[in-house]
């Protein structure tokens, strides 16, 4: 994951957790071969989101 601004990387292991605090800039990036799934959960919902430019 990329993280803040400027975009910092963060590695996850296989079934690890990434916690990101609100407001926090992201962008998840898989470069590896395996599928990636990603569970994304806010509380409560984020109705005002912005979607940025890929970071890569």
């Amino acid at each position: 994951m990329l993280l803040g601004d400027p975009p910092e990387r963060h590695e996850a292991p296989v079934g690890g957790v990434v916690h990101v605090r609100a407001g926090t800039p992201l962008q998840t990036v898989n470069d590896g071969e395996e599928d990636l799934v990603v569970y994304a959960y806010r509380s409560p919902p984020d109705d005002g989101a912005e979607v940025l430019s890929s970071a890569v």
